[in-house]
């Protein structure tokens, strides 16, 4: 299952997943969801999303609801559980937060979050969305009963931890990093497998080592902004780059000019941006929200890390510094993460066939 035309990492690694099953002799299929809100299916079953008909893809327009067999639902889709009566269900948990954002359980949420960035958003867009869309009264009903982010929609939710824990007797887990394998642990769930994700070998294929390394500073401005703009302020001097905008070949071109990659904010899972810049021989740094603080998801010395709630601009400074005037040494500690890079796709494989034989 997996929302249509839309372009993201977690979509095409369903794609992965269908593709490699099907060039394995696995009956397999994508079910699309062609409007997040309504969960209307799309209903041509020739229409693969554009970006991933590079893939050996076959589109159902409907599931049969039987026990043989079997429905991967991304963990925003699990508010869909309740559709189900029959059919193997197993959940794939590409992240913990986006869960709590897709299925509109506010308490899960707040709870989960570390970042105040995230927090922070999370009050406003409430705000935005109560003065624009709700009367007052029913503010006031859905404030007490905590059901106000998403109870317009028509499918069931605010589907929390508590629900699904009341459904795991029929339920497998699969996820994507071990901060995710570490939350569902602690909610005490069952039947959990590892199922990773593999950077696109388009990108590592793309790598350009001719080009000359700068002082040049990539950002994702679109989350731990909060923090990289504090930084930016103590060190005027160097040139900061929010990768937004750009196609992908021009951010192939940005990876390979840059010397660092910084990532202050919340990691749902095994982000990929930071993954690609490793790829393009840029040096990391991140904060330790999510699963930025487990080495196993992102694989770098704890030096590179940084407690953002806690943060020494300093200290990071320092760092920044250190590796901007010797990258050509610096570089060397981020080797091992390449390598882990380079052996994903196959990792994935195999953890495929561990799940479905």
């Amino acid at each position: 299952m997996a929302p249509y035309k839309y372009a993201t990492g977690g979509v095409e690694l369903s794609h992965q997943l269908v593709d490699y099953l099907r060039e394995n002799g696995k009956e397999a299929y994508i079910f699309y969801i062609s409007d997040l809100v309504t969960c209307k299916i799309v209903n041509d079953d020739n229409q693969v999303t554009e970006a991933y008909r590079k893939y050996n893809i076959a589109v159902a327009n409907s599931i049969d609801d039987s026990p043989e067999n079997i429905v991967v639902i991304p963990e925003s889709f699990v508010m869909t559980i309740p559709f189900f009566k029959n059919v193997q269900i197993c959940i794939w948990w590409m992240s913990v937060d986006n869960a709590f954002v897709g299925n509109g359980n506010f308490t899960d949420l707040w709870n989960h979050t570390q970042c105040f960035e995230q927090k922070m958003s999370m009050l406003i867009n409430i705000l935005k969305w109560m003065v624009k869309k709700t009367p007052l009264g029913p503010v006031i009903y859905k404030l007490k009963h905590k059901n106000f982010i998403r109870a317009k929609y028509p499918y069931p939710n605010n589907y929390s931890m508590e629900k699904v824990r009341k459904e795991d007797i029929r339920l497998y887990h699969f996820y994507q990093a071990t901060y995710i394998q570490q939350f569902l642990y602690s909610q005490h769930l069952d039947r959990i497998f590892r199922l990773t994700d593999y950077i696109n070998p388009d990108i590592q294929k793309n790598v350009d080592t001719s080009v000359k390394k700068e002082n040049i500073i990539l950002f994702n401005p679109a989350k731990g902004f909060r923090y990289t703009k504090k930084l930016m302020k103590y060190m005027p001097e160097y040139k900061f780059i929010p990768l937004k905008g750009y196609t992908r070949n021009q951010l192939n071109h940005l990876f390979d000019q840059a010397k660092l990659y910084i990532d202050f904010g919340p990691f749902p899972g095994k982000d990929r941006l930071p993954r690609e810049a490793a790829v393009h021989n840029c040096c990391i740094i991140t904060g330790r929200f999510g699963a930025s603080g487990f080495f196993e998801d992102i694989p770098i010395n704890g030096r590179y890390k940084f407690d953002m709630l806690h943060a020494n601009y300093s200290k990071i400074k320092s760092c920044i510094d250190d590796i901007l005037s010797n990258y050509d040494v610096r570089i060397n500690d981020f080797a091992y993460i390449r390598e882990c890079i380079h052996h994903e796709q196959e990792n994935f494989y195999r953890e495929i066939d561990n799940i479905f034989g």
